[in-house]
């Protein structure tokens, strides 16, 4: 019965890993997506303010934009971080409670054998 239960666990602990490793991949396609976007939107900012001609740039405009890109930039790849974090925490929270509860499951179910002789 124990190495029944311990393969459960084994099954169950990978299955869950294997879970948790995909909301990571997702999570980092998703930030991948959201950067290609970023850099997109940058390009695209950089163009559109670049002078034709003798059109006069307006600087200040140009500079609120790059900041406000800047800004967007980085609360995206602080959150995707957190995010990963997360995940990475609660892949190793189920892992260490999983252990727990079988050790704590084997402990019981494993008869005493334990005698003393004096």
């Amino acid at each position: 019965m124990t190495t029944t239960t311990n393969t459960n666990f084994f099954t169950d602990s990978r299955r869950q890993f294997s879970e948790s490793q995909k909301k990571l991949a997702e999570v980092w396609e998703e930030s991948q997506k959201q950067l290609s976007e970023s850099q997109k939107k940058l390009v695209e900012t950089w163009i559109d303010n670049l002078p034709t001609g003798m059109i006069q740039v307006n600087l200040s405009d140009t500079f609120q934009k790059t900041l406000n890109f800047q800004r967007e930039f980085v609360n995206v790849a602080l959150n995707t971080q957190q995010v990963a974090m997360q995940l990475a925490m609660e892949t190793q929270k189920q892992f260490w409670d999983n252990y727990f509860q079988m050790t704590q499951k084997t402990a019981q179910e494993t008869p005493s054998t334990t005698t003393a002789s004096w």
